[in-house]
């Protein structure tokens, strides 16, 4: 499986990862080396867009609660926008939404930040 990430700025020093394809136990290294990177530049508010992503496994949300205490501990946070269906439902049963902000569009993830 092939997972395409695209990194576009956003406003107020917002990232918004792009996340394409599947990220399962043989992609989850190339997605946790894209956030590790991020983190390494204080690109710490960041916004995923899940619109585009058919699959996450454990691993990968693993690598988003890994990394979200380190992003909000730098100011800022991890955020999910667009999931399709079958992502959103896995996201409620695990009880993410408990932890992670998600929203239905993009533009109010990063608006999100604002506030």
């Amino acid at each position: 499986m092939n997972l395409i990430l695209e990194e576009k700025q956003g406003a107020n020093g917002v990232v918004i990862l792009t996340v394409d394809g599947f990220i399962d136990t043989s992609t989850s290294p190339v997605f946790e080396e894209k956030i590790k990177k991020l983190y390494a530049e204080n690109k710490a508010k960041l916004v995923l867009d899940l619109s585009k992503t058919e699959f996450i496994s454990s691993a990968g949300w693993g690598i988003m609660i890994a990394y979200l205490k380190k992003m909000r501990n730098a100011g800022g946070d991890i955020r999910l926008a667009e999931m399709i269906d079958n992502v959103d439902k896995v996201f409620k049963l695990m009880e993410f939404d408990n932890l992670i902000n998600s929203y239905k569009l993009v533009d109010e993830a990063v608006k999100s930040y604002k506030e």
